[in-house]
């Protein structure tokens, strides 16, 4: 930005007569005769420290830096936390400005915030929030598509008709002629930017329209089957039993069942993911049904009989400064599920994270257990993929869990497999938890129980008895 501005203030005719920069400095501007420096500051907080800014510019401010855990964030607090390079800096500046100009009524100066979309609650985002709900008249957002602000005469005017959808997975696509929009809206756009939104829609959404999606690189492309998970779990009377599913451990303590409530077919078994964690990161617990098995067709090859899984709870939990989550807590909510309410809870897995003690309290009650790790390879993620295209898995509406099912990325530079991860805003706890409930569930064969109360072993129909495989005219 320094170097065209320099250009720009140079070559000005009203700049050139009244206000000329010294051609003694090239590292920055400056006028004498008013005392003002326009300097190219560091893309960090400390750069303005000593300094009376009264205006600046934050460029791209929505592909800065977020640090998970961050010491340097957390010196306030004796302890790491999150690190968002961008908002510190916007908070370093805003703050100096006011200490330094203050005055009665509108301060002096401007700070400008600058960046096209990236995700969902970036900072530009969070900032529209915040002067939108806070009702501030100090402040001028300005957003714009593309196509709007290039000028036009480089359009033939003929364009074309795009389909948002208005649910969770914000189903993106170019509409055909004559098609109906149903459950969406619709924008017109210069045809010219067709072939862009056919290949990759979500992508020409951010850089085009100027709309955020969930994910730059989604793991899941195909969101809408999701949605239809969704709505056959729905169908089928899934729902949460428990009063809060997202809670804040120092307001509302861990979630509990709503009154009343117990297990109503305990013949089905069940299986438990627990992702722990203590002061950063949400915890997730899931714990799923087996409903049965189904034939899926595939193209190509033989029909495969895989499990139908039913979600029953997905909580998360989330740690404060001043709370840090137990995990014996955590172990002793979960053995209530079968104590208190009677769910014939057949094993427990966690992820690797501080789950050794745990996993041995599970033994010593005669609990089966064990570690499950989604991190470290993608393949568990592409089994819950599969069963969701598939529609072998129900769910109920859970906004934690959808939001990180339809964030969720997949970074193939990580890695030989790649790894799936959330974005640099995003998390996955609940998504992690129902991934390690499922594949959890997929190790266990041996103990699911079929709907007219065979086991696993007893449903192969379709395998030959003993006398039609041993065949004693052999010659």
């Amino acid at each position: 930005i320094y170097a065209p501005l320099r250009k720009y203030i140079e070559t000005m005719p009203w700049f050139i007569k009244n206000m000329r920069p010294s051609r003694l400095i090239e590292s920055e501007m400056y006028f004498p005769e008013q005392n003002i420096r326009v300097v190219p500051g560091g893309a960090d907080d400390d750069a303005a420290l000593g300094e009376a800014v009264i205006f600046a510019l934050i460029d791209e401010v929505n592909f800065m830096n977020i640090i998970e855990k961050s010491k340097k964030a957390g010196v306030s607090m004796g302890r790491s936390s999150k690190y968002d390079q961008a908002e510190s800096i916007h908070d370093t500046l805003t703050t100096r400005r006011a200490s330094r100009f203050l005055l009665p009524g509108p301060q002096v100066g401007t700070i400008i915030c600058s960046s096209s979309t990236r995700y969902k609650g970036d900072y530009t985002d969070r900032l529209e929030e915040h002067v939108r709900r806070e009702s501030i008249r100090t402040t001028f957002i300005s957003n714009h598509a593309q196509y709007e602000v290039v000028p036009q005469n480089r359009f033939s005017g003929e364009k074309f008709n795009l389909f948002i959808g208005s649910d969770a997975a914000m189903t993106v696509r170019v509409m055909e002629d004559g098609e109906r929009a149903i459950g969406g809206e619709v924008i017109e756009i210069p045809v010219e930017y067709k072939d862009q939104f056919i290949k990759n829609p979500s992508k020409s959404l951010r850089d085009v329209v100027g709309l955020s999606t969930n994910a730059i690189s989604p793991f899941i492309r195909q969101p809408h089957k999701v949605m239809e998970c969704v709505a056959k779990g729905e169908e089928a009377g899934l729902q949460s039993f428990l009063l809060e599913d997202n809670v804040v451990l120092a307001y509302q303590g861990l979630p509990l069942p709503v009154k009343g409530h117990f297990c109503s077919n305990p013949a089905k078994p069940r299986y438990v993911h627990i992702d722990l964690s203590a002061t950063q990161d949400r915890t997730g617990v899931c714990m799923v049904r087996f409903d049965g098995m189904m034939w899926v067709d595939r193209i190509g090859g033989e029909p495969e009989a895989l499990p139908i899984v039913s979600m029953e709870m997905c909580m998360t939990v989330e740690p404060d400064h001043g709370n840090e989550i137990d995990i014996a807590e955590i172990r002793a909510w979960v053995k209530m599920l079968y104590t208190k309410y009677g769910y014939p809870i057949k094993a427990v897995s966690y992820d690797g994270w501080n789950s050794l003690e745990s996993r041995q309290a599970w033994k010593k009650q005669g609990m089966k257990t064990g570690h499950v790790s989604v991190d470290r390879s993608p393949a568990l993620y592409r089994q819950l993929r599969d069963a969701f295209y598939d529609g072998r898995v129900l769910i109920y509406n859970q906004p934690v869990l959808l939001d990180e099912l339809l964030s969720l990325e997949y970074d193939e530079n990580t890695g030989k497999e790649g790894k799936v991860d959330h974005s640099a805003i995003g998390s996955k706890d609940a998504a992690d938890s129902l991934c390690g409930a499922y594949n959890l569930l997929l190790t266990r064969a041996s103990s699911w129980v079929m709907p007219n109360g065979m086991t696993n072993g007893d449903m192969n129909s379709d395998r030959a008895d003993l006398g039609e495989r041993f065949d004693t005219n052999r010659g």
